[in-house]
């Protein structure tokens, strides 16, 4: 090769690829410059080792993301970029400053997936820098104070100290945190937590940006007036900053021996949590609401919630349901719901001999909300009948007017004996789900045990008596009556022949009359 071609290749083929070739970071990383790529095991720590910033996966997850975790306890992370763009794989993927100034993610198609998407910035000698804040900037590599753009401004699920929440008065953008999916899935949830959104100083908690389950309160000054934890006396320091353009909150954390964040769990609760340097462990110390039943759609659909005193939340099918995902249920994921185990016969299932639709009466539940009032309807008959001649009925309630409910039933809870808001709903089911369990029906009737009794499935069933008792004792025997005699039948001689009929049947010879005496 002659010294004039010899010349052209350099020039022209191996001078520009040395002068664009990635330069991949050393470990102990600080600061991601123009020209320098992150990918596969490497990452960028802060000046003094508290947070890192890297790939990650989480739990069982095949998927990958760009995050920001503490570098002692990277199984918490507090900022996810790409949470709705998850990567196949880490070691062909890059994230780097773009010749625009951006910061950018890059898939193994080289493809991008998530950018700072800044539009204009003046120099394009930025760099990327991760604080002991927990904080990722992108400066200006003329003037390092100048930072063009943060996460900070960007939450995800966790509130970190410095860290703002509040809502922009010009432009009208909010900062919320947002909880992840699951555990597995950082892609954005339905809870949120947020300013309230019709301007008063209170964070509120949010389903699906539409519903309010959770408030913190009004600003005191010092604190959030539901917030006590938050108080003057406290290690956590609270602020509500107003100013022209902007309203936001942020707070500090004093105790120097631990690391705290707020985060917005994906089971809808938000949750103040410290990190104990000493003992490297973590716990939570405060949380809205202090009941998962207050969260709304807690268990989602056709599921009941329910917590006695000083244990935790659980969820269960409403009578007639089973779980969508029975998977799910074991692992207490309740946000499939339930569905129903046989369609109603309005829904195109009738037959000649099939039995007819009824309702199952659930007793001292907090209603849903989402009901319909039928002004013109002035009698519970009325209501039932309503509900019985359409399909898209799925309950109905009457106290002293008649509530119906169409679709999903969600929000339901259960109300512990002597609480004072509950109602009864009447569950709209086929005929053959109508069985009732005795968990739930034989109260009361305790001398009708086993003889009235079979095994079905893996739950126990109480056989007609079982059922008809517990409605003798509440005296509502019409509803044992076989709706063709209505109106033609003695109430006193029903009632009696009732009674009767519980009397013979008792587990014990012993406790069953003589032939004489019921003659």
């Amino acid at each position: 090769m002659d010294t004039k071609i010899r010349s052209w290749f350099f020039l022209y083929v191996l001078l520009p690829l040395l002068f664009f070739s990635k330069s991949h970071l050393s470990t102990a990383a600080e600061i991601l410059s123009l020209g320098q790529v992150l990918s596969g095991d490497q990452t960028i720590s802060s000046k003094g080792g508290i947070f890192e910033l890297g790939f990650f996966t989480p739990g069982n997850s095949k998927n990958y993301y760009i995050g920001i975790w503490y570098k002692q306890f990277p199984e918490y992370v507090v900022w996810v970029a790409n949470r709705e763009t998850p990567l196949s794989n880490k070691t062909s993927s890059v994230l780097r400053v773009n010749q625009d100034g951006n910061l950018v993610l890059l898939n193994q198609l080289n493809r991008m997936v998530w950018s700072t998407t800044i539009s204009l910035i003046a120099s394009n000698s930025t760099a990327a820098e991760l604080l002991d804040t927990g904080n990722l900037v992108l400066r200006d590599g003329s003037n390092s104070s100048v930072v063009i753009w943060q996460s900070f401004d960007y939450p995800t699920d966790t509130w970190l100290p410095k860290g703002q929440l509040g809502r922009n008065k010009i432009t009208g953008e909010r900062q919320r945190l947002t909880s992840w999916k699951n555990s597995e899935d950082p892609a954005p949830g339905v809870f949120s937590l947020e300013l309230d959104p019709s301007g008063i100083n209170q964070f509120v908690l949010m389903w699906n940006r539409s519903k309010i389950y959770g408030q913190s309160g009004v600003w005191k000054g010092q604190y959030f007036s539901s917030i006590p934890g938050m108080a003057a006396d406290q290690p956590n320091k609270m602020f509500l900053v107003e100013t022209q353009n902007k309203t936001y909150a942020i707070y500090e954390f004093l105790d120097n021996t631990s690391m705290t964040r707020g985060v917005m769990d994906p089971l809808g609760q938000i949750q103040l949590c410290t990190l104990l340097l000493s003992s490297q462990t973590s716990s939570c110390f405060w949380s809205m609401p202090t009941s998962r039943c207050e969260i709304y759609s807690y268990c989602s659909s056709f599921a009941i919630c329910t917590q006695p005193q000083s244990t935790l939340a659980s969820c269960s099918c409403l009578h007639g349901f089973e779980p969508g995902s029975q998977k799910d249920w074991n692992s207490s994921i309740w946000s499939g719901g339930c569905k129903r185990r046989t369609p109603l016969q309005c829904g195109g299932n009738t037959s000649v001999d099939a039995e007819k639709d009824g309702f199952f009466v659930m007793r001292n539940v907090l209603l849903p909300g989402n009901q319909r009032s039928l002004m013109t309807v002035r009698s519970t008959k009325e209501c039932e009948l309503y509900c019985l001649n359409n399909c898209s009925c799925t309950a109905y309630a009457y106290d002293s007017s008649c509530s119906v409910w169409n679709g999903d039933l969600i929000n339901l809870k259960q109300m512990l004996d002597g609480n004072v808001g509950g109602g009864d709903l009447y569950l709209h089911l086929a005929a053959i789900d109508l069985q009732v369990p005795l968990s739930e029906k034989n109260k009361g009737m305790g001398s009708l045990g086993k003889r009235n009794l079979e095994r079905l499935g893996q739950e126990e069933f109480a056989f007609f008596p079982c059922w008809a008792a517990e409605k003798i004792v509440e005296d509502e025997v019409l509803s044992l009556l076989d709706c063709r005699l209505d109106g033609i039948t003695n109430f006193e001689d029903l009632r009696r022949a009732s009674r009767v009929a519980c009397w013979c049947i008792q587990y014990s010879e012993n406790d069953r009359p003589s032939i004489e005496l019921v003659v």
